[in-house]
């Protein structure tokens, strides 16, 4: 590691504790700066204060190519927020790749998130493959509780259909 990805980290770094002691613009500048240098995990976290307005005016644009930037490097949290973006503005085809994406790389919200969109679809194929999204779901260890209880949910429901 070169000396400027050491201090490229730490701006990263200096970020989270910033966020972690409540210094929500301190937190957005130090993410931006490390982003700003190449620090690829700052990327989504750009994004995700933008989105959400923490520390700085909410800017949905620059929230999506913060996310998008993120997402393009192989960013699990990025290929996550593009689908939950996608899927916010109806646009279910893309927001399945995106989840898709995550999913590939072990994430359980997006395995929920996929067997949501198979379960709407109303077919016995879509009913399948949202039976598999939700078991891998309630099944992982990356998601909330709050996930995991709605995909256990979901499962029991089809059970009974």
């Amino acid at each position: 590691m070169d000396g400027h990805s050491n201090e490229y980290t730490s701006l990263f770094d200096e970020a989270n504790e910033a966020w972690d002691a409540g210094e929500r613009k301190k937190a957005f500048q130090l993410f931006l700066a490390a982003a700003l240098n190449g620090e690829e995990d700052a990327f989504n976290s750009v994004g995700y204060f933008l989105d959400h307005g923490i520390g700085v005016k909410k800017d949905p644009a620059g929230a999506y190519r913060w996310y998008r930037r993120a997402a393009m490097r192989g960013n699990l949290a990025g290929c996550l927020n593009m689908g939950v973006w996608y899927r916010d503005a109806d646009n279910l085809r893309r927001s399945k790749f995106w989840f898709e994406r995550a999913y590939a790389q072990g994430d359980g919200s997006a395995a929920y998130e996929l067997g949501k969109i198979f379960l709407h679809k109303r077919s016995s194929a879509s009913a399948q493959r949202a039976l598999l999204y939700l078991t891998a779901a309630a099944k992982s260890k990356y998601i909330s509780e709050d996930e995991r209880v709605e995909a256990k949910n979901l499962l029991t429901n089809m059970k009974r259909k």
